[in-house]
């Protein structure tokens, strides 16, 4: 005796939990792709934004010269409470800190830098 056909409502649930699972991945993926921007040695960025809690943004530094020194700030309105950070990596997901020497300022934070090779670095 072959078994029942599945009711209307499990397949409503099955079909909910596979879109559902689809929309968390295209997110997931597009929120990695817009991690990723470039920025070039001498560009001035303007305007630029991030979410207030747990934001996090990752640019990839071309044009480096080595043995130049370079200088990286950031700046915020103090008018909101708020907390930065800059550190230079050569992975994009490692957790380390390549030893970034960073100097707290009243609305700016900065880091200095000399270039070891031509090859791109992160900045996050």
């Amino acid at each position: 005796m072959p078994s029942p056909p599945p009711s209307l409502s499990s397949l409503c649930r099955r079909l909910c939990f596979l879109l559902t699972i689809l929309f968390m991945l295209s997110s997931a993926r597009s929120s990695l792709e817009e991690e990723a921007r470039a920025l070039s040695v001498g560009d001035e960025l303007v305007g630029e934004t991030i979410p207030l809690r747990y934001g996090r943004r990752l640019y990839r530094l071309a044009g480096l010269r080595p043995p130049a020194w370079y200088e990286i700030k950031i700046s915020y309105p103090t008018s909101i409470p708020s907390s930065f950070s800059i550190r230079l990596v050569n992975d994009p997901n490692a957790v380390e800190d390549l030893g970034s020497k960073n100097r707290r300022l009243l609305n700016t934070e900065k880091i200095l830098f000399k270039a070891e090779s031509t090859r791109p670095v992160g900045i996050q």
